[in-house]
């Protein structure tokens, strides 16, 4: 008998042992988001000036900072479409589009604008001088390229605007 509890104690021992060293499950994490009221106070928390997109019909309706260095407006018109601005200190993919098509390079304002598309998802991505800049579209599906092609345009000059005067 009590070499059968020996054993079933190493046995419990023994597996306690491969659990405790197993890997652990991995969980997704979530960025963090921080909701401000202003451009301003986005831009203190940023340590830099969020450029900001002025369009007729577009009212900004969330100021964020997501995982504490991305820059996030969110604009919205009368028609249910949604902008999201994107700026961030660093040269890398901020749009953050899973699987997105890729719609080429195209010359926008000063720029070589990197153009892609998702499911009525539409995209603009340049980087100038240490920052990346990106505009999401999001409802413009029905409505062609075009409106959201203005929107990049308008944001890219509004951009180089911003610059000359800081």
């Amino acid at each position: 008998m009590k070499r059968i509890l020996t054993v079933i104690v190493g046995v419990m021992i023994a597996a306690g042992v491969m659990v405790a060293c197993a890997p652990a499950e991995e969980t997704p994490t979530i960025a963090p988001v921080m909701e401000f009221t202003s451009e301003d106070e986005m831009s203190e928390q940023l340590g830099f000036s969020m450029v900001t997109l002025t369009l007729g019909g577009y009212t900004a309706r969330n100021y964020q900072v997501l995982d504490g260095e991305l820059g996030q407006i969110i604009y919205e018109n009368a028609d249910g479409r949604v902008l999201r601005l994107r700026v961030q200190k660093v040269n890398d993919d901020i749009c953050g589009v899973e699987g997105a098509k890729d719609g080429g390079m195209h010359k926008i304002g000063k720029h070589e604008v990197w153009l892609g598309y998702l499911d009525g998802t539409q995209i603009a991505q340049w980087g100038d001088s240490g920052f990346t800049y990106c505009l999401i579209g999001e409802g413009f599906g029905s409505f062609g390229k075009e409106p959201f092609r203005a929107a990049a345009a308008a944001l890219e000059e509004q951009v180089e605007t911003q610059k000359e005067q800081q």
